[in-house]
């Protein structure tokens, strides 16, 4: 009777899973709607940059704050995803980045309608983390797609084949977290490896939808090794205010 009951569960349990296309769909909508919701809001931006030596070392560290803001342009069929950051504190000439990374905090674009057929998806099963149960998904691009994002070196940009697991939430279709690597990708330019680790989260009670919360990108060549923190925090709606102007004949 005990192993008829556990199969009976497991028959239940199999029976409610969705589909892999079902819950990309609802990962597509809820990614609309985030990245929406990014665009909407201006936050703070902290970066901490490290130069880190071939004995694993911190050989230079610098911690910059920006003024950091999302565009987005989704005319014409087409989806432009600008990021806007104005470093906080500072008169004089910005000095030149260890390391220059951004694009990471809108990594979601990878589940977004304009990207997804771009990427390959498996079905990883359920984890684990914070005390919640994840839907894990693996994804990796495909050759000749356009990719979400780039690697500028020099005068040349490289589109970037990501791959990695991706964590959300089955019914939401909310992101939780990203990782993704690049591996030999680009070993003619001389990068050893590029890896991102990005979490989306809550950010306050008037906001709905999560946001980035923290984007750690580390990239390897054969003699370098940098290492960027994000973390975004402090998020507020865009506030407009409009005033009228009557001219009063008299």
């Amino acid at each position: 009777m005990r192993l008829t009951l556990i199969a009976i569960l497991a028959c239940t349990t199999l029976c409610r899973a969705a589909s892999l296309p079902s819950i990309l769909d609802i990962a597509a909508r809820s990614t609309e709607r985030e990245i929406a919701a990014l665009a909407a809001v201006a936050c703070t931006e902290t970066v901490v940059a490290t130069r880190i030596n071939p004995k694993d070392k911190t050989e230079e560290r610098r911690r910059q704050m920006f003024d950091y803001l999302v565009l987005l342009d989704s005319e014409d069929g087409e989806l432009a995803v600008t990021e806007s950051r104005v470093e906080q504190g500072t008169a004089k000439a910005v000095a030149k980045p260890l390391l220059a990374s951004t694009g990471f905090a809108t990594m979601m674009l990878i589940l977004h309608p304009f990207y997804q057929n771009s990427f390959e998806f498996t079905d990883l099963g359920y984890t684990q983390e914070g005390g919640r149960q994840w839907k894990k998904l693996g994804f990796e691009f495909r050759p000749g797609k356009r990719s979400p994002s780039i690697l500028r070196a020099g005068a040349r940009e490289y589109p970037l084949a990501w791959k990695g697991e991706v964590l959300i939430d089955e019914i939401t279709g909310q992101v939780a977290s990203i990782q993704a690597s690049l591996g030999s990708q680009l070993e003619e330019i001389g990068l050893a490896s590029l890896h991102a680790s990005v979490r989306y989260g809550p950010q306050g009670a008037e906001l709905e939808e999560w946001l980035p919360v923290e984007a750690v990108v580390e990239l390897k060549t054969r003699h370098q090794h940098w290492r960027n923190v994000h973390t975004f925090a402090s998020y507020k709606k865009f506030g407009v205010d409009t005033t009228e102007k009557r001219e009063v004949k008299q």
